[in-house]
């Protein structure tokens, strides 16, 4: 009955709301998970529409062309709304005003008249049952977002799980094992908003991270420095694992954009960071004893480098990281210029 009585509401309203109603009308009616009601959406033209599979209130406003602030607008305020009651949306033809009439506008009057001085509201009504239903009316001013509807959160803390490597070292460094050789960093960052756009945000990202890179080696290749000059060697007994470990306290700066519609963002920046440990760990195939060396191995303690990361808003981001300095340092000759590289990803 309810849904009756808005169709006849619209029919009978008056001549900004007959309006919407001309001679090639669009009618979709769905229950939105979302919003929690039972929509049904009108739009006049002559466009052909095809619909979306999925029948949700974003989607097929987006399909109508209203745009992306007028659709996160138009949703806020049905969830603002807990009442069960079915819902009106009316989309003009250009995407550019959205009306919404319900049964019961007690509670989006008050929460409007709030937060949402942008709507103007206008009694269709003479009779009682009438002036219990309002129309909403959205200016087609364009409006900068709030700041609670940034791309980015304040903060976030995130978990890099990825892949080692290095490059541009002399042949007598040993090949790795790719899935042996594992990255992991564990980093809280803040988001400091610049730019609230309505299709773009950018914001730069920055905090600390602690990282782990392992370099395992391939065979039974293992790195010593009991000289003082880091040599690589070939262990006479099988070896099952041999690598070396550096963890690094790291800042990464990102300069981060995000992009509305696509629900898609890319960042690029870098980041410096010390060394805070490193130890070699080998483990040989006749034995289940592990044997840990804790040592600086010619390692550089400073690390600065580049980072690239691609991804949706919510969901797996991927990343990439050069080191632009050398892993170790100048004097050791048999590892000169290697520089140390990551693929992965973050969750």
């Amino acid at each position: 009955m309810k849904r009756i009585g808005l169709i006849l509401l619209i029919l009978l309203g008056g001549l900004s709301v007959k309006a919407a109603f001309k001679q090639d009308t669009t009618i979709v009616e769905f229950t939105d998970k979302g919003v929690k009601k039972r929509v049904t959406v009108y739009t006049s033209g002559n466009k052909d529409f095809e619909l979306p599979r999925n029948l949700n209130l974003e989607n097929v406003l987006k399909t109508l062309g209203v745009d992306s602030a007028e659709r996160r607008r138009t949703i806020a305020l049905l969830e603002q709304n807990n009442a069960k009651q079915d819902t009106l949306v009316i989309a003009a033809a250009d995407g550019r005003s959205v009306k919404i009439i319900t049964s019961d506008a007690g509670d989006l009057s008050r929460k409007d008249k709030e937060d949402n001085d942008h709507w103007s509201r206008s009694d269709k009504r003479d009779n009682e049952e009438e002036k219990s239903n309002e129309t909403r009316t959205w200016s087609s001013k364009p409006e900068k977002k709030s700041s609670n509807s940034r791309f980015f959160s304040k903060s976030d803390f995130g978990i890099y799980l990825g892949l080692n490597n290095w490059a541009n070292g002399p042949s007598t460094v040993p090949d790795l094992q790719t899935w042996g050789s594992r990255f992991v960093a564990l980093s809280f960052q803040r988001n400091a908003t610049l730019i609230n756009g309505k299709q773009v945000d950018f914001a730069i990202s920055y905090g600390p991270e602690i990282a782990w890179n392992n370099f395992m080696f391939e065979g039974n290749n293992y790195i010593d420095n009991s000289t003082g000059k880091i040599e690589f060697f070939k262990s006479a007994k099988d070896l099952n694992k041999s690598k070396l470990v550096v963890t690094s306290l790291n800042l990464p700066i990102m300069f981060n954009f995000g992009f509305e519609e696509a629900k898609f963002k890319i960042g690029l920046g870098g980041y410096v960071g010390y060394r805070v440990g490193s130890y070699r760990k080998l483990k040989y195939s006749d034995s289940s004893k592990k044997e840990i060396d804790k040592d600086n191995y010619g390692l550089n303690d400073f690390r600065y480098g580049l980072v690239a990361e691609i991804g949706k808003r919510r969901g797996i981001t991927f990343f990439g990281r050069y080191d632009m300095g050398e892993l170790f340092k100048s004097s050791q000759e048999n590892a000169s210029g290697l520089q140390a590289w990551t693929i992965g990803i973050r969750l």
